[in-house]
């Protein structure tokens, strides 16, 4: 079995080839394929009367860029079969064939690479002003990154009018629209030129090929409008540090504990208002939250923002099994299945006491009851529907009612009254904790109704009896719609 050399030829002329490589390509015992035969190299091999073959073909008859890199890696591999060969692309290290060739290479066939001028090298030795560490990215390959707009980014292979705008746009979710781009076109022979465009125009220039670039400015938090995920760990970090906030610095894990669930509640709210402005802003107060908690743990030595991006994605890998694993799941039932006897495994938990004691006593009373009564509904120890549960709230509230008539305390027997009522709830597919939520305000919407018409007729709350109240309730009451109670 023969080997594979890439040999780098960059992007413009042979001068910019190294001596390896002048080597390597003139070398009459090896084939030679060029990525593309649109390379000024191709006329300098033709020159010299070195014969090569191009992927060109390839391009013409794939359907995308995946459909491409197949076709290539078939065909290079093929070739190689026979003869040692040389395989010459510009850049090596943004080259999707090359990538797709060394995951598909043959165990026993070697593949080397020499190194040479790369166009990220070119193009960054042009600018007076070239950043001092750059991120680069093939553009295809950049539209699916994670990126920082604290770094400078270097974008090759801007081919077409519709990559340059997909590219900008991602950009510009980060930067702003009139951020400085250094914009690199070249002429046939491989020769380079610059110039300064607004980002907002990177896909509205006169051309587009395969030496199209760009290189966008590292912006640091205060020069930009919009900010990702570091940029909210980099803020907390400034709070929590000695010259930091004074009440950011004293908060601990057990003080936050009530912002933490008081900013749930308010997403709550705003999804059940629909109201999408005040969606986003309630879950980044949620993400406060994350970030404030991981951030005292870090200062503390126990564990960092990483550490719980690492556990939920694992998580998530471990009891999706059906997704990254060889379980099988068609339903949503299925996927809850699986992911019961998955958590049930990893916790050693071998009865069904066992897991309703597992169910954490951090929720709220109505959600650990309702979580509960689900475990116990798994081996059919349940009502047969919500009109036989309710049953069971007349039934405690007797239970209540002969404590009160006995003098004896009724907290318990409250306790099973609610416990009830949660049971009517989760078998008529309702969150009790929501229900009990839209009862409150409604019970606030009706108050504030009645205390205006109270003061409509000239007369003060504070000076009527309960009965006098009443009537003004009851009259609300009626006005509202009957399914509102």
């Amino acid at each position: 079995m023969h080997g594979i050399t890439v040999v780098t030829i960059s992007t413009g002329d042979a001068s910019l080839l190294t001596q390896a490589a002048v080597a390597a390509l003139t070398d009459p015992a090896r084939t030679r394929v060029l990525r593309t035969a649109r390379h000024p190299v191709a006329a300098w091999l033709a020159a010299r009367g070195l014969a090569f073959a191009s992927l060109d073909d390839l391009y013409e008859h794939s359907e995308d860029f995946d459909a491409l890199a197949e076709a290539a890696v078939k065909r290079l591999l093929a070739l190689a079969h026979d003869s040692e060969m040389i395989y010459a692309v510009p850049d090596p290290a943004t080259d999707a064939t090359l990538a797709a060739l060394r995951g598909a290479l043959p165990r026993g066939m070697k593949l080397a690479v020499l190194a040479g001028v790369s166009h990220a090298d070119r193009c960054l030795a042009m600018m007076d002003d070239a950043p001092a560490g750059v991120r680069l990215y093939a553009a295809e390959a950049f539209q699916s990154e994670r990126v920082s707009p604290c770094e400078a980014l270097l974008l090759t292979e801007l081919h077409s009018r519709a990559c340059a705008g997909a590219c900008k746009l991602k950009l510009m979710r980060l930067l702003p629209e009139d951020a400085p781009v250094a914009f690199f076109t070249g002429d046939a022979n491989g020769a380079l030129s610059l110039r300064t465009v607004p980002l907002y125009a990177l896909d509205r220039q006169p051309a587009y090929d395969h030496l199209t670039a760009c290189c966008t400015p590292a912006l640091p938090m205060a020069q930009r409008k919009r900010f990702d995920m570091d940029d909210l760990v980099a803020v907390m970090a400034r709070l929590r540090a000695p010259d930091g906030c004074p009440w950011d610095r004293e908060q601990t894990h057990e003080s936050l504990l009530t912002y933490l669930l008081e900013e749930c509640y308010e997403y709550i709210g705003a999804v059940r208002e629909a109201d999408v402005d005040h969606m986003y802003d309630e879950l980044g107060d949620v993400l406060l939250q994350v970030v404030f908690h991981a951030e005292i743990a870090r200062q503390h030595g126990t564990f960092d923002i990483e550490d719980v991006t690492t556990a939920i994605v694992q998580k998530m890998v471990e009891r999706h099994t059906h997704i990254f694993g060889a379980a099988k799941a068609d339903t949503a039932a299925q996927v809850l299945s699986n992911w019961d006897a998955i958590k049930r495994s990893q916790r050693g938990i071998t009865t069904h006491a066992q897991a309703m004691e597992d169910v954490s006593g951090g929720l709220s009373a109505t959600m650990r009851a309702d979580k509960v009564q689900r475990k116990a509904a798994k081996v059919k120890f349940d009502f047969p529907d919500a009109l036989s549960a309710l049953a069971k709230v007349y039934e405690e509230a007797d239970e209540v009612r002969q404590c009160l008539t006995q003098g004896e305390d009724p907290e318990m027997e409250l306790g099973d009254l609610l416990f009830a009522a949660v049971n009517v709830c989760r078998l008529l597919k309702k969150n009790p904790d929501i229900a009990l939520f839209s009862s409150t305000d409604k019970f606030i919407d009706r108050f504030r109704k009645m205390e205006n018409s109270i003061r409509k007729a000239g007369k003060s709350i504070e000076h009527l009896t309960l009965s006098e109240m009443d009537v003004y309730w009851e009259a609300e009451k009626q006005a509202q719609p009957t399914n509102e109670g």
